[in-house]
């Protein structure tokens, strides 16, 4: 089931001044009704129309074009990024869209008229298509880099310019050239254990700031010190679907009214979100 999108330019600026960059979505018409968006983030990549997206908060999504995909927080896509392109069946009789998408450019009509009324019944499903693909959180995906649809990429992972990714990439793996290979983990096994298990983007990095940033043994004390202490609560920001963005207006008074609540004990996110 889809949702029609309609964001004005007043709207996607209205959004922005909370935190909510939504340029990329500026020429989407209809979302998967399932999408979810979680507020603050930024989404600056072209979203395919249809598509469902879920995409955590703290995110920077700078360009390209995304389809049928999961971004777990505090995930970077650069510009010329291609993520959920569609598969076409290589053991069918044809290869085309028309032989599962025969309504594509309205030929169906063109070619047979009324007789493409009964049409859709006798049509072979490809459900291969676009499956969703899904990015665990703080990935990193550099420019140009092609991810198949329907790949997981783990938690922390890297994937270099221009890279072609085929398959799923383990957490923490940074992988570069075509097709896409690891070539080290971004940090000794022990800390990617802890960093999985400790799962710091749980929180708002906001509330991190005390710990030094480019000591990642010492943040993750740091976290385990203040939950251990209950001065320390996950963060659960706004979470928005294609009917919130319908109001504007709506959203952008939840947004703040959030932030002004973002120093007082929260209950837990979603289990379900990466």
């Amino acid at each position: 089931m889809h949702h029609d999108l309609a964001l004005s330019s007043p709207a996607i600026r209205s959004l922005a001044e909370t935190g909510l960059r939504l340029g990329g979505l500026a020429g989407t018409r209809r979302l998967d009704a399932a999408s979810r968006i979680e507020a603050p983030t930024s989404i600056q990549s072209t979203v395919a129309a249809g598509a469902l997206i879920d995409v955590g908060a703290f995110c920077n999504l700078s360009g390209g074009q995304i389809n049928n995909v999961v971004v777990g927080r505090y995930g970077s896509i650069a510009d010329g990024v291609v993520i959920g392109a569609h598969e076409h069946p290589t053991d069918w009789l044809t290869t085309s869209r028309t032989s599962y998408y025969p309504e594509v450019h309205g030929w169906d009509r063109l070619m047979m008229g009324d007789a493409a009324d009964g049409l859709a019944r006798r049509i072979v499903t490809y459900s291969g298509s676009c499956p969703v693909t899904t990015l665990g959180p703080d990935v990193w995906i550099g420019q140009g880099a092609f991810v198949k649809a329907g790949v997981t990429v783990g938690a922390g992972a890297v994937i270099g310019a221009r890279a072609t990714v085929l398959k799923d990439v383990p957490p923490y793996a940074i992988v570069v050239g075509t097709p896409a290979r690891v070539i080290r983990l971004r940090f000794p096994d022990a800390l990617v254990e802890r960093m999985l298990a400790v799962q710091w983007w749980r929180y708002a990095i906001y509330d991190l700031f005390a710990a030094p940033m480019d000591q990642p043994a010492a943040v993750l004390d740091h976290i385990e010190d203040r939950v251990a202490a209950g001065t320390l609560a996950p963060y659960a920001g706004p979470v928005l679907g294609p009917a919130d963005l319908a109001d504007p207006d709506a959203v952008v008074a939840r947004i703040r009214a959030a932030a002004g609540r973002a120093s007082a004990p929260q209950s837990a996110p979603d289990p379900a979100r990466p």
